[in-house]
């Protein structure tokens, strides 16, 4: 072995001689111990997760996958007969499982959470295969579960980027350990990074890079690399091929790209680690905590870090879910990536302990010492178990009520009442929903008239205020306002907004007003019938 120049260093030589400098042809399988671990994490995470199978804290994000799947199942057209931002993959996902399972609150809750224990083991998986200790890779993902389930276990397109970008990292740091010429790890991490940029296109095309990195370095990889490439163009392909046949590429385009740049971006821009609860605060040090640990192991050989394929491929990896945050990297969405810097806190910790002698090692940490920073963790960590516990009984103690969907919680007296009252109209009534209120027309099984489920100034245009006015009028027996979403309330989720209450959006509200008239009023819900004297001629006054 190659001595260089700071090999006199305590623990020099012992990091030269780990598996992750060495050529070692047989790294360590995970085993039956491994295996349980992997059980053990599964089987917590479904059950920290299971209290949460039918509540609906709130009728936002969650309503755009379940709404817009059962649109494509109607046959309806992506960006051609409703419009989003996002890719087709998050829809096509859903709307696959809905066509195995039936459209249902339980088979989409159970999706769902089935999605978020797949992201710990994964995240478990990943964790052990760079560190080689599985008991503080299970602690990881589940900690990581305790910190972000609760209101977030839903169904969203940032679980499946999630998932699939564990499975990607999973992948490619397991293959980077095979001396054997094997392909299976490529080619998952390519299926899986590729899907991945099909739900979220940033966080997606970054992990993509990420997992490149793993097959990069020498000319034995090639092939590794080209596995890699040819697999992860296989999704991407399909999806594209589905809206060309559509006769969406056009739209689509406009939609995902263009205005998503031009509108979006402006809009959801936000500080670093903003809006933080007690329950997702110990998140917010993650990554400067992960960021001084690399800093670190780099500090203690730099040599040697610089080859290391699997440092580099867990600092892409991390640097994938960091970047991936923005524009709006408040803490729902750092909740969210979290799981991808793992794998680098994982084994950035193990090299640290590792760069010291074994009598050295012995001495700083016997196992008093490693017991009393588990207990150091959970206690700093006491806030965010507190905080999921109450999240669990508030949903336990929700009343469960019918719907379409089937029965559900509704942790809201105002939705609940609201629901009731849709559920009293004629069947053949069609609503129109505003302004962000994506999950009635799922809950309710009515036809929600626009093309546009989310009204947000600054985001919405004039045309699309105009189209929405045409649409409520032309077509709507009722109107649903939720009242909550004030220019105050606007502001304190989106404070990027130039102005919470443009013009644009006073004339379309002045217009549903005249449009439709009070029927009643549940909380912050407001429930109002057509007026059929007042002509659809009333939206032209919206105009840029």
């Amino acid at each position: 072995m190659t001595t260089h120049k700071n090999s006199h260093r305590p623990g020099a030589q012992i990091i030269n001689d780990h598996p992750a400098y060495s050529n070692d042809p047989n790294p360590r399988p995970i085993g039956w111990t491994g295996m349980c671990w992997l059980l053990f994490v599964c089987v917590t995470t479904f059950l920290l997760t299971l209290p949460f199978m039918r509540s609906i804290f709130w009728l936002g994000d969650e309503g755009i996958l379940l709404h817009g799947a059962e649109r494509l199942l109607q046959g309806r057209r992506l960006y051609i007969d409703f419009f989003e931002i996002l890719p087709p993959g998050g829809f096509a996902i859903m709307a696959l499982w809905f066509s195995i399972t039936g459209i249902s609150i339980w088979s989409a809750r159970l999706f769902a959470i089935l999605v978020i224990t797949a992201i710990a083991c994964f995240t478990f998986l990943a964790c052990r295969a760079v560190s080689k200790h599985a008991p503080s890779s299970a602690f990881l993902a589940i900690g990581w579960a305790v910190m972000s389930q609760g209101f977030w276990t839903q169904i969203n397109y940032h679980w499946f980027t999630t998932l699939l970008c564990m499975v990607a990292a999973w992948a490619t740091l397991a293959s980077i350990e095979e001396a054997q010429r094997r392909y299976w790890g490529p080619l998952i991490a390519g299926l899986a990074a590729g899907a991945a940029a099909m739900v979220v296109p940033t966080r997606g095309a970054l992990a993509m890079l990420a997992a490149a990195t793993g097959f990069v370095p020498s000319r034995c990889q090639m092939a590794k690399l080209i596995a890699f490439g040819l697999a992860s163009s296989l999704v991407p392909t399909c999806l594209l091929v589905y809206v060309i046949a559509q006769g969406a590429l056009a739209a689509a385009f406009d939609d995902v790209i263009l205005f998503t740049a031009t509108r979006y971006t402006s809009v959801a821009s936000v500080p670093f680690a903003y809006l933080p609860d007690d329950q997702t605060r110990p998140l917010k040090y993650l990554f400067p905590l992960v960021a001084l640990l690399t800093l670190i192991t780099f500090a203690l050989n730099w040599r040697r870090s610089i080859h290391d394929r699997l440092l580099r491929t867990c600092v892409a990896f991390g640097f994938a879910g960091f970047i991936g945050c923005f524009p709006r990297p408040d803490m729902a969405h750092l909740v969210f990536a979290t799981p991808l810097v793992f794998p680098l806190l994982a084994y950035c910790t193990y090299l640290i302990v590792l760069s010291w002698p074994a009598k050295y090692r012995c001495a700083l940490w016997p196992a008093r010492y490693r017991y009393a920073l588990v207990v150091l963790v959970i206690t700093l960590g006491i806030h965010s178990i507190s905080e999921f516990l109450h999240y669990a009984y508030t949903a336990h103690q929700g009343q469960l009520v019918g719907t379409p969907r089937g029965r559900v919680a509704i942790l809201n007296d105002g939705a609940r009442k609201l629901m009731a009252r849709i559920a009293a109209t004629p069947s053949s009534d069609r609503y129109f929903f505003y302004p962000y209120i994506p999950m009635l027309p799922f809950l309710t099984a009515r036809e929600h008239v626009s093309r546009y489920d989310i009204f947000i100034p600054n985001y919405t245009t004039f045309h699309q205020y105009q189209e929405a006015c045409t649409s409520a009028l032309r077509h709507a027996s009722w109107l649903v306002i939720d009242r909550n979403w004030t220019a105050t309330t606007l502001l304190e989720y989106f404070p990027a907004l130039r102005d919470a209450d443009p013009p644009e959006k006073k004339l379309f509200e002045l217009a549903l007003q005249r449009g439709f008239e009070f029927a009643a009023r549940d909380g912050a819900f407001e429930l109002r019938r057509r007026v059929k004297t007042v002509d659809e001629a009333v939206c032209m006054s919206i105009a840029e």
